[in-house]
């Protein structure tokens, strides 16, 4: 997580039950392709290449193809550091960093969304 707005990200894509879901699946797994996700879904496959890229473009998924084939895996280190800064916003013994304030605040709360 580099920045607030960055975890901002992260949150938003985990925001839905299909996108845990599929966060649920991927973690109990090394590898599950599209396919199997979709099967384990129950929904049509755009739809959960719609999801996974909403997950990929925030960093908490990989995806590989081998041939007609696209494997998906989550990167538990990124999902760890986000819940790691979410701890730290409560957690009296964490240092966090400075909060963003002003025209910081602002500007970590607007920019760029996917």
């Amino acid at each position: 997580m580099e920045d607030w707005r960055d975890l901002k990200r992260t949150l938003k894509a985990l925001a839905g039950v299909a996108r845990l879901t599929i966060i649920y699946h991927l973690s109990h797994s090394h590898e599950v392709t599209v396919t199997e996700l979709t099967d384990r879904l129950n929904i049509s496959q755009p739809l959960v290449s719609w999801h996974l890229r909403k997950l990929r473009r925030a960093g908490l998924i990989q995806t590989r193809r081998a041939g007609r084939q696209v494997y998906c895996s989550l990167d538990q280190q990124r999902f760890r550091l986000c819940l790691q800064r979410l701890e730290g916003l409560i957690d009296p013994n964490i240092l966090a960093e400075p909060l963003p304030a002003g025209t910081a605040l602002i500007e970590a709360d607007t920019g760029s969304e996917e």
